[in-house]
Order: structure tokens, then sequence, then C-alpha cells
């Protein structure tokens, strides 16, 4: 009798607030529409814009410059990648250069003449 009891009492509750979000819902869906969109100015009148004059001074665009710039900054370019290249060459050769000398170093024979066979 008291399981009954507790569901009757659950299922009164579940119907009820479905009752009451119902009624909120029809009650306060007309609010959400605004009915003064003669009051809402977002949108701005470009006709006013066309009647001002401008006062605005336009650059002309000078196309030899850039070209020159253009050409200035390939040479600048070729230059610094001429300079790398050649400090990686030098120094990649001085690396060679030391580590044959460590190697010729590490292998020369120094016999000693004592007639061991260390060396080899």
């Amino acid at each position: 009798m008291a399981k009954k009891f507790g569901k009757f009492l659950m299922v009164t509750a579940a119907l009820g607030a479905v009752a009451a979000g119902a009624y909120y819902y029809l009650q306060n869906k007309d609010s959400f529409v605004d009915d003064d969109f003669e009051e809402d100015d977002d949108f701005d009148n470009f006709d006013d814009d066309l009647d001002e004059e401008s006062d605005r001074n336009y650059v002309d665009l000078n196309l030899n410059k850039a070209e020159d710039f253009k050409e200035g900054l390939d040479a600048a370019k070729a230059d610094a990648t001429e300079k790398v290249v050649g400090a990686v060459k030098d120094a990649a050769e001085k690396t060679v250069e030391k580590a044959e000398t460590k190697v010729e170093e590490f292998f020369d024979d120094e016999d000693d003449g004592d007639g061991s066979m260390d060396a080899m």
C-alpha cells in the first residue's frame, strides 16, 4: 500500500510540474516577441552618406618604386645567401681538416722498436 501511494504521489508531482511548465510557457510566449521593431534602429541610413562630399586625399601608387624595392630586396637576399653558404662551406672545410688531423694522429705508427705488434 505504501508503494502504491508513493508512486501516486510521484506521478501527481510530475504531472503538476508539466502542467505548470506548459502554463508558464503559454502565458509568456508573447512577451518573447518584441513588437517594437520601429524603435530598434540597428540599420544605418547609407543614403545620407552619399550627399556629403569627402575631403579625402588619395595617394597615387608609383609602381616603379615598388619594382625598384623588389629588385633591391632580391639583391639583398642573394647577398645574404652567398654569405651564409660561404660561411657554412668554410666551417665544413675546417671541420674536415680537424677530423683528418685527428684521424692521422690516431693512426700514426709510432714503433718503439721493441718488436711488438701493438701498432697493427
